[in-house]
């Protein structure tokens, strides 16, 4: 919920969920820590007073969601404001809850001696299971994020007078016994350093799998709850299988599992059968989500699986999961904040399957049964240990090497960039991508024509070329990339660029790899930061129109970003054209967006207009989706009259303008800052990417 609130803020960018990730685990851990304290060295009846003043200070600093004060002026640093934010707004509230857990169970086992108390951390992780789901399927559709958070503060409150209770429970049957808890025994005071250190590194393992998941998911489609929500359920379900019951995790079964995923693409791809049909639906986002799902859920079976193995006697409860949520906070925070800055591509996950494979053997060897195990024969672990060091090697090599072609790679807070150059003689070009996507291509031998989304013969192709000569014009550009739209720029005109990306701003400037800006015949200026709040800003400091054009295309990988297709967007984009031209690229592999954004238009007044084109190899062109709004209903039906010229000319259906009808518009939600709702916007399985 706060992650949906602070998303718009920083670009829509995944790594804001990734960051919230890194810190849920961290404040986790300190929850379990002040759990841990309290029942080792505080009174029962004290344990009550001072969590019940915890309590109350964290209802306090409701509600959780940030106020628009902590909207960031720049885009300076924003993993440490992020953090910052997280902190001051959720950190004691979310501490006081997870803190419920570890309290709840240790009072358990001082009401029901003898009874184990595990079962009730399934209990816990299906609670949150049940909420996770209800967020994106139930709250998110209906109840705006304002009123959820209302929602939100009301059943803390509950939660913590609930929590009381049962603390005082605990304090009547303690005093019956004599006043206090019972201390941890002599056998279960010393933990091998060995076992320590599993109860450590096995949820550390767990959580950089869940993340490296997250971002491959994030990256290809949006960040948004629903693809937050799915990776975190998954996860939540295997502590819930694993510490509910002994009787499911089957060692060998999902190793073969987790396995199944990794080696089945490799065998697909030797025998050459991955064309066809079964190319088609491994390419859509259903499947790559299913399989993603698939192996974190075998990939953390396995980790939760040895870690309930390794359990320790029930009064060591705390100390086991303070070891459990410290090694979260140790997993979450190598990927929040030292994965970015170690690695220039995203290997996350490939480092959690090769570190679990290690941790695995690790388990089997503490463990005292099974086929392999501290006592048998060696060469059963070298039958089990060679695979581990090949895969490694595997790993390695990929991580560290670099295709030929690739002539910059670098990871900033936003993604993974790369520059390329493919192809030879008349065909040789450079591209920059932006985790799969392509973000623009220049040709060496026509330098200055534009290409790829942005050819003459897409929509803002044509939108630009048919501007009277003569005439200056000033236009934004939301979205830098490598600045080829400045290639349409004719003495007079002036482009403003707004990029959030520092690096990309570095690479589109570096006449060494692109020379569109600094070619060009119009004037430029870019601004760091995010469009849409620079754009406000301006809006602020001056009446009247800014652009004659506005381009809005900021796509960081395939991952959608919301916040610029919202109606409070398109208000702010309706007062910075006046009676302009808007254009909003809406070609998505997995999103069928057109839609989305005729009605958000429509719903402020706008007239919509929508130009598909196909590939124009010769035109350097690649097929795409403009949609175009102005609220002068004139200059869309001279946009509309000049592409059905052109696409008579061509006589091929490879060129097609059209209008959206209420019938596609009406089951279509309309975003707001307070509501957006992506289910209802995937492609389904075998709809054309290109379709409008």
């Amino acid at each position: 919920m706060v992650g949906k609130r602070i998303l718009p803020w920083f670009g829509g960018a995944p790594t804001v969920w990734i960051l919230c990730l890194a810190f849920y685990q961290s404040a986790l851990f300190l929850g379990y820590a002040y759990a841990h304290c309290l029942i080792r060295f505080v009174p029962i009846r004290a344990q009550v007073a001072i969590h019940a003043l915890m309590s109350a200070a964290a209802m306090a600093v409701l509600p959780v969601l940030p106020g628009e004060g902590w909207q960031p002026a720049a885009a300076a640093d924003p993993g440490l404001r992020i953090v910052v934010m997280l902190a001051v707004n959720v950190g004691l509230p979310f501490i006081v809850l997870a803190a419920t857990g570890p309290l709840t169970q240790a009072w358990f086992v001082s009401v029901a001696p003898g009874r184990s108390p595990y079962g009730l951390y399934a209990v816990s992780n299906l609670g949150s299971l049940m909420a996770l789901l209800g967020y994106p399927f139930v709250l998110e559709p209906v109840f705006s994020l304002s009123r959820t958070g209302v929602f939100w503060s009301a059943a803390f409150a509950l939660t913590a007078a609930s929590v009381l209770v049962c603390a005082a429970l605990a304090a009547r049957a303690s005093f019956r016994g004599g006043g206090r808890l019972d201390p941890p025994g002599p056998d279960a005071r010393r933990p091998a350093a060995s076992r320590i250190a599993l109860w450590v590194l096995l949820p550390a393992c767990a959580v950089i799998l869940l993340m490296g998941v997250t971002n491959e998911l994030c990256l290809d489609l949006a960040s948004v709850p629903f693809l937050w929500v799915l990776p975190l359920c998954v996860y939540l379900l295997t502590f819930i299988v694993c510490f509910g019951t002994v009787r499911v995790y089957r060692r060998a079964l999902f190793v073969f599992w987790t396995a199944l995923p990794i080696v089945l693409p490799a065998m697909i791809s030797m025998l050459g059968i991955g064309g066809g049909v079964i190319g088609r639906v491994a390419a859509t986002i259903q499947f790559q989500i299913g399989v993603f799902a698939w192996l974190l859920f075998g990939g953390c079976m396995v980790l939760h699986g040895e870690l309930y193995r390794l359990r320790p006697d029930p009064r060591l409860l705390t100390t086991f999961y303070l070891c459990l949520s410290g090694g979260g906070a140790l997993g979450g925070l190598f990927v929040g904040l030292a994965a970015p800055l170690v690695f220039a591509d995203y290997h996350e996950l490939q480092l959690s399957l090769s570190l679990g494979v290690f941790l695995l053997l690790a388990a089997c060897w503490n463990d005292t049964v099974g086929w392999l195990h501290r006592g048998v024969a060696g060469w059963k672990w070298v039958v089990a240990v060679t695979p581990t060091v090949i895969l490694l090697g595997v790993w390695a090599s990929s991580a560290v090497s670099r295709p030929g072609e690739v002539i910059r790679q670098e990871r900033s807070f936003f993604g993974v960039l790369r520059v390329l150059d493919e192809g030879s003689g008349r065909r040789a070009q450079r591209q920059l991508y932006s985790g799969t996507t392509l973000h623009g291509t220049q040709f060496q031998k026509w330098k200055q024509r534009p290409s790829s989304y942005y050819g003459t013969q897409a929509g803002i192709g044509i939108a630009l070329l048919a501007r009277p000569e003569g005439l200056d014009t000033e236009i934004g550009v939301v979205g830098l990339g490598i600045g080829t739209l400045a290639a349409y720029g004719r003495p007079g005109d002036r482009f403003r660029f707004y990029e959030i990306d520092r690096s990309v701003i570095q690479i589109s400037r570096d006449e060494e790899l692109f020379t569109y800006l600094s070619n060009t015949l119009g004037e430029v200026e870019i601004i760091e930061g995010d469009g849409r709040v620079r754009l406000a800003a301006e809006l602020d400091q001056r009446d009247g129109p800014l652009f004659d054009i506005l381009v809005v295309d900021a796509f960081s990988s395939d991952a959608i970003p919301v916040h610029l297709l919202t109606r409070e967007a398109f208000e702010i984009y309706a007062r910075v054209i006046g009676k302009g031209l808007l254009a909003v690229h809406a070609s998505s592999q997995h999103l069928d967006l057109v839609p989305v954004i005729a009605r958000v238009g429509q719903s402020i007044g706008f007239d919509v207009l929508g130009i598909r084109n196909e590939n124009f190899p010769s035109r350097l062109t690649k097929d795409s989706i403009w949609m175009f709004l102005s609220l002068d209903r004139s200059r869309i039906s001279g946009l509309e009259r000049l592409v059905k010229r052109r696409a008579g000319i061509l006589d091929s259906g490879a060129l097609e303008a059209f209008r959206i009808g209420p019938q596609r518009t009406r089951p279509a939600p309309l975003w707001t800052d307070d509501y957006s709702d992506l289910l209802r916007v995937v492609r389904p399985m075998g709809s054309p990417a290109r379709k409008p």
